[in-house]
């Protein structure tokens, strides 16, 4: 088994959406938290908010968009929570990987 997992390619598209000067601040340094790319964060978020929400993936259902409500189901959960189970430690206890 690999130490390093292949990294997934998927089909992207540009969006462009303004935000709160803060939320970008804020997305600036998650992203130098983790050592990720912004576009990562903003992605791994909104996926995380729509796998999570009931109420949305109901509405998804009733909409006829299950293929949506399928996809976003199917992405998987940060890595990093997966890593931290794994070895105990937390991205705030300095440990690195």
């Amino acid at each position: 088994m690999a130490l390093i997992e292949k990294k997934l390619v998927t089909e992207r598209e540009t969006a462009s959406y303004k935000l709160d000067r803060s939320t970008i601040a804020l997305v600036r340094s998650y992203s130098q938290f983790i050592g990720s790319p912004q576009e990562h964060v903003v992605n791994e978020a909104l996926l995380y908010i729509f796998r999570k929400d009931r109420d949305f993936n109901e509405w998804l259902r009733a909409n006829d968009k299950v293929d949506l409500a399928l996809a976003a189901a199917e992405q998987p959960e940060g890595k990093r929570k997966g890593r931290r189970a794994a070895n105990g430690s937390s991205p705030a206890g300095g440990n690195k990987v």
